[in-house]
């Protein structure tokens, strides 16, 4: 995988990280960093969701291998 992968997944936890606790005005670093890791884990399940739909539907012969990808 490109480098530019990594830096786009970073910007974006970045963003939503400053956006959510903006918007719950935490003000402490531990707070900070305890929404990241939650935006981190949230980002982490739904690719692996996508992951798994993927490989349900090429087993149920509905899409072909890569689906996703």
């Amino acid at each position: 995988m490109s480098a530019r992968y990594y830096w786009i997944s970073f910007i974006v936890v970045v963003v939503l990280t400053v956006v959510i606790s903006w918007l719950r005005g935490t003000r402490t670093k531990k707070e900070f960093f305890m929404i990241m890791a939650g935006v981190t884990a949230g980002l982490v399940c739904i690719g692996l969701l996508l992951v798994g739909l993927g490989k349900l539907l090429e087993k149920l012969g509905i899409a072909q291998s890569g689906f996703l990808l």
